[in-house]
């Protein structure tokens, strides 16, 4: 139990800093948020939570293709993931002129009427690193298409348990349209390639570390012989590692999901995670930065745009107006020490 309440204590502590470190800071009511103030041109990209390593590794991608391309960029979002206070960091970049708006919605539903505003002003909105498919969005920056990331992480899962056994899936909230994608296309593919794999007690919902910890531990007391956990969200990868590395279960329990190499670092390291599946974090803030640009200059996007910074094309279908930046990435003991994010 010590080591129960030493992981929770410590995830506390990881979102009080987030809620002091909030990084472009949140703009506040009447307060214009930071930027790097170095174009004519102000655009924005508002997260789903600051302050953690994910988002400001975006930030840096963003940053640096910005000033390349005379922009002054923006970043900023809630400390927590709460999604009316996104909707409000959104409005307010709105009022305060911004010429193009990126946003990642937590909830797709409270987020379409903000950005129909906002496209009424003529102000270029987009998504980027989770979408709002139905809303008035001009394109959606994606890191990688759900098919291929629900796939790669069921792969990695199933390899870890020789392809048959239990496995339990720990998500993030219930409404979160991106997560939901991901599990389906990973439910998709253990069914067509892993017949012998089960799901057992259903997806698990989360909206926390503290939370995604408590699942994973009522998975493995309920299944004694689980063989694999899922973790989607990277605030429920930390957790059902923990969850594994208290329980003893280390190299029994095979853990994969989208954690960042930071995030997942530790335990990976030490053999509580078998791997972690994402992509390159800068290169999607390039590419995003790069999208509003685009789109504030009148450009039209090839199927196979050029993108300086990117080494590869990445791929626009303009069907549904989604711009993919690439495969995903895997991060094993062999390589997550070379990514800092």
């Amino acid at each position: 139990m010590r080591n129960i309440r030493a992981g929770i204590v410590a995830t506390l502590a990881a979102f009080a800093l987030a809620a002091c470190s909030t990084v472009g800071g949140a703009p506040g009511p009447g307060a214009s948020p930071g930027g790097n103030g170095g174009g004519s041109q102000k655009v924005a990209f508002v997260s789903q939570v600051e302050g953690v390593p994910y988002f400001s590794a975006f930030k840096q991608g963003a940053d640096e293709t910005a000033r390349s391309l005379g922009l002054s960029y923006t970043q900023a979002g809630p400390a927590t993931a709460d999604a009316t206070e996104q909707v409000r960091i959104f409005n307010s970049l709105v009022q305060q002129g911004y010429a193009a708006i990126a946003v990642s919605p937590l909830d797709p539903r409270s987020m379409n009427p903000a950005i129909a505003a906002a496209r009424q002003k003529g102000i270029v909105v987009i998504t980027s690193d989770a979408d709002a498919p139905d809303s008035q969005r001009q394109l959606f920056a994606q890191q990688a298409t759900d098919a291929a990331l629900g796939a790669t992480v069921m792969d990695e899962i199933a390899k870890a348990m020789g392809g048959n056994g239990k496995y339990g899936i720990v998500s993030g909230a219930a409404d979160t349209q991106t997560f939901n994608s991901w599990v389906a296309e990973a439910r998709k593919r253990q069914e067509s390639a892993y017949p012998g794999m089960q799901l057992v007690g259903g997806v698990r919902y989360t909206a926390d570390t503290a939370q995604a910890l408590k699942e994973a531990q009522d998975l493995m007391t309920a299944n004694p012989d689980l063989k694999g956990l899922i973790a989607v969200p990277s605030t429920a990868v930390p957790g059902v590692a923990q969850a594994v590395q208290n329980a003893g279960k280390a190299g029994q329990v095979a853990v994969s999901g989208f954690g960042s190499p930071k995030t997942a670092r530790t335990f990976v390291e030490s053999g509580a995670m078998t791997s972690t599946v994402l992509w390159d974090v800068p290169k999607l803030g390039v590419l995003t930065v790069w999208a509003m640009k685009q789109l504030l200059d009148g450009k039209e996007i090839p199927a196979k745009p050029a993108v300086p910074g990117i080494e590869q094309p990445a791929a626009y279908d303009a069907g549904t107006k989604t711009l993919v930046l690439g495969p995903p990435m895997v991060f094993t003991k062999s390589n997550i020490a070379k990514f800092d994010y």
